[in-house]
């Protein structure tokens, strides 16, 4: 069941002695993370009910079904928090979900392959793919650097002359 599920934030540290913990989300915004019912803590698969979750600062405080004490959120701090594919909303068009596009081809439009997407992390005014062939290069997810996402393909086409200097 582990390959299914999306994971969407890690538990960084205990919120007082109670249970409650610190979350910080991947590509989801915080409001959207708490509008979960359910999460799944690290690989065991059980879904946990959300008793709370309050954004605060980019990071939420989370409560969790069963989990009632600092020692309890202490064991699983470092886990992901994940979900279900069933959990996941409807695309628009144009839109592409994290889990999605790591794996991906960048090749610029000479053709040219910089590599593959391993990861991805958000600034706030957009995302970023960490593309690693080898070195790490930094590639602003904006409509004029990216000029196409093929899914069929698995190929990300970028325009690298905006990024001079930052692919050398």
């Amino acid at each position: 069941m582990k390959h299914d599920l999306i994971e969407i934030a890690r538990i960084t540290s205990p919120k007082g002695l109670k249970g409650k913990m610190w979350i910080t989300p991947y590509g989801d915004s915080v409001e959207k993370l708490c509008s979960y019912t359910h999460l799944i803590i690290g690989d065991q698969g059980v879904p946990r009910k959300i008793l709370s979750c309050t954004p605060h600062r980019g990071r939420c405080v989370l409560a969790l079904e069963g989990i009632d004490d600092i020692g309890q959120v202490e064991a699983i701090k470092g886990e992901p928090l994940s979900i279900t594919p069933g959990q996941l909303e409807p695309l628009k068009e144009d839109e592409f979900y994290w889990k999605d596009l790591l794996g991906m081809k960048v090749v610029d439009e000479q053709g040219m392959e910089l590599g593959e997407i391993v990861r991805i992390f958000s600034t706030g005014s957009n995302d970023v793919y960490v593309v690693n062939p080898d070195k790490e290069y930094y590639i602003p997810a904006t409509r004029d650097i990216v000029k196409e996402i093929s899914m069929e393909e698995r190929r990300v086409v970028i325009d690298s002359s905006l990024l001079e200097g930052l692919l050398g």
